[in-house]
């Protein structure tokens, strides 16, 4: 297959078609970024950021995102008109991080800063997002599509419509969106005409309303506001979010004077509260929906271009970063040859069987949070459950505990097509148990499919004729170049092969790395991970032959001081074990060696002979 030279095209620069034109650019694949709003968005919207989507921005090497995001403030429940508290509780107590799990905390980030670090990044290598560009009709075939992009002109005469050629289109435009419109998917579902809601960003002083808090007035009524304090905006700015009958709330969006008085009637204070700006405003009724497929030929959809939902659970903006991280790195190798086509159809299987059960649970937390009959409990960890048994819940605290599930770091693709496991004697049907794609995280189990851990305190060897020299006489600092974790060996731009093994000696490891020789290493990074005091049974006192020295050539080769390696890969000391992360920090591959790693890289490149 050919290399192609035509860009990629990214329609809509919020979050998710950020992340994939990201994706693309750090694969080194040309990618045009188009948004059809003259200006950069305004409005904080979805303020929620999950761990595992941390996790995508770490491997995407966007580290500011996490480090300037907040934590949410503890909740505090009044009445209507009254600021006397009723009740104060954490949304998401706080989890300590763990060696596997770095990212173990939402926190909050506005999305109008989001993307600018985004966009910063995505300069950084060369790419800007195109603004006042719309999408306005496109024809594919087998070989390209073909797109005409309208621009805006800042004169005000009539736009401009540019033709262009793309290898691939990439709809991130919204639900409202050309794309997925244009394409003829379904988009089933319901919404709800009786949940209306505003939500905005204002300017606000009141005295006696403290930052320290997220306040909800009168939250289990028909009426209700919510104000969450964030500096993002200034050190009085708020995001507020309203709910009530259309017939109360629909002219707020026009009328900012209606908007303020709506705003003092739910807060109270009287002279004592002053909105000195309306920011930002807008309305909305819930929508539940989603495509039956994620893409047709050389198009694709993803984020609320493919599905919307409640706001509950703040599952929305991530879910829709990792449908573009999941499609952009399959779409980078085919792209350049390196994978056949049927890789993207993975996209959809992977990604459907998520997006439904997630569009299922965030559902009964809607009616939950809008105190509609037969509401069921938000989903939570077993571990959640047991810590919250012996605690008397209010409604409204009910309706807005978060964590557990809802992380998103049991997230998983079991029944993907393409993940190989060797290590499980009963693995799970595909196309059955959809309920196992928002599983819990557990210790000690870890199968193809699941998101690859972490692992701090790697020691990385300076001579490999002497790594594996003696385990047990803790001489290895001796030997010790530098320390590093797992996720910073992964990255979006590869496949990282880590090899679990006592020694070098082992005749599957040496047949192992030969096989991993035949890859470029650009493409297939190799990691030895050999036990260390912490996770070694017994002594091994083999020396490494020059000749197995060779084999390791181009083979990182990391002991696991503190053992968290072969805990969180529940891989035992005097075994091989051979894991294969996909550049998306998704266990491909759990096998003994050579023939699942053929197995699973030929379901991922293709014939072996294809790759030269």
């Amino acid at each position: 297959m050919a290399t192609c030279t035509t860009p990629v095209l990214v329609v809509g620069a919020g979050p998710t078609g950020l992340t994939a034109a990201l994706t693309l650019a750090r694969n080194n694949v040309p990618v045009r970024i188009i948004e059809k709003e003259p200006q950069h968005r305004r409005g904080q919207r979805g303020v929620g950021i999950q761990p595992r989507t941390f996790e995508v921005f770490h491997f995407l090497h966007v580290p500011e995102i996490h480090e300037r995001a907040t934590f949410i403030p503890l909740l505090q429940e009044h009445n209507r008109g009254s600021l006397e508290p009723l009740n104060t509780f954490p949304m998401a107590p706080y989890t300590e991080p763990t060696p596997a799990i770095p990212y173990y905390n939402c926190k909050l980030m506005g999305q109008p800063v989001l993307e600018e670090i985004m966009r910063e990044h995505l300069a950084q290598l060369g790419c800007t997002v195109e603004l006042g560009s719309r999408l306005v009709s496109f024809m594919q075939d087998e070989e390209c599509v073909r797109v005409k992009v309208g621009k805006h002109r800042d004169d005000g005469d009539e736009e401009e419509v540019e033709e262009i050629e793309v290898a691939y289109l990439i709809g991130a435009d919204g639900a409202k969106g050309v794309t997925r419109k244009q394409l003829g998917l379904t988009f089933l579902g319901t919404t709800r005409e009786d949940n209306f809601m505003v939500i905005g960003d204002i300017r606000l002083e009141a005295k006696g309303l403290d930052r320290d808090h997220w306040h909800f007035f009168s939250p289990m009524s028909q009426d209700m506001i919510a104000l969450r304090p964030t500096d993002e905006l200034g050190k009085d700015g708020w995001q507020f979010m309203m709910r009530g009958r259309p017939i109360d709330l629909q002219g707020l969006v026009r009328d900012e004077e209606a908007l303020i008085n709506c705003i003092k009637g739910f807060v109270g204070l009287g002279g004592d509260i002053k909105v000195k700006e309306v920011m930002w405003v807008s309305d909305f009724r819930p929508n539940m929906r989603m495509v039956d497929k994620f893409g047709v030929g050389r198009i694709f959809v993803a984020g609320d271009a493919a599905h919307v939902h409640s706001i509950a659970g703040a599952q929305g903006l991530n879910s829709s970063v990792q449908d573009a991280f999941n499609i952009a790195w399959k779409m980078a190798l085919v792209y350049k040859g390196l994978s056949p086509a049927s890789l993207l159809d993975t996209y959809t299987a992977e990604r459907f069987p998520v997006i439904a059960e997630m569009l299922g649970f965030t559902t009964e937390m809607h009616k939950l949070m809008f105190n509609e009959p037969g509401a069921e409990h938000a989903p939570r960890s077993s571990a959640d459950d047991k810590d919250n048994s012996k605690n008397v819940e209010s409604q409204f605290e009910r309706a807005m505990r978060r964590g557990g599930k809802l992380y998103m770091l049991g997230v998983n693709y079991r029944t993907s097509p393409i993940v190989i496991d060797g290590f499980v004697s009963t693995p799970t049907p595909r196309g059955t148990d959809m309920n196992s794609t928002y599983g819990d995280t557990q210790n000690g189990v870890l199968q193809a499919g699941d998101r690859a851990p972490d692992a701090p305190g790697l020691v990385a060897t300076i001579s490999l004729d002497r790594v594996c020299a003696k385990i047990s006489s803790g001489s290895w600092s001796n030997e010790v170049a530098a320390s590093s974790r797992m996720f910073d060996v992964f990255g979006s731009t590869h496949h990282t092969v880590i090899i679990f093994a006592p020694t070098l000696a082992i005749p599957s490891v040496q047949s192992t790395l030969a096989t991993l020789r035949t890859f470029p290493k650009e493409l297939v990074r190799r990691v030895l991970v050999l036990p260390g005091p912490a996770s070694a049974s017994e002594p091994d006192d083999h020396v490494e032959t020059s000749s197995e020295v060779d084999q390791a050539i181009d083979t990182k080769v990391l002991v696991d001081e503190a053992g968290h390696a072969y805990r969180g890969y529940v891989a035992e000391t005097q075994e091989v074990k051979v894991v294969v992360v996909r550049p998306d920090g998704v266990v491909g591959a759990i096998v003994h060696g050579v023939t699942g790693l053929e197995r699973y890289f030929e379901s991922v490149f293709g014939r072996a002979e294809d790759m030269h």
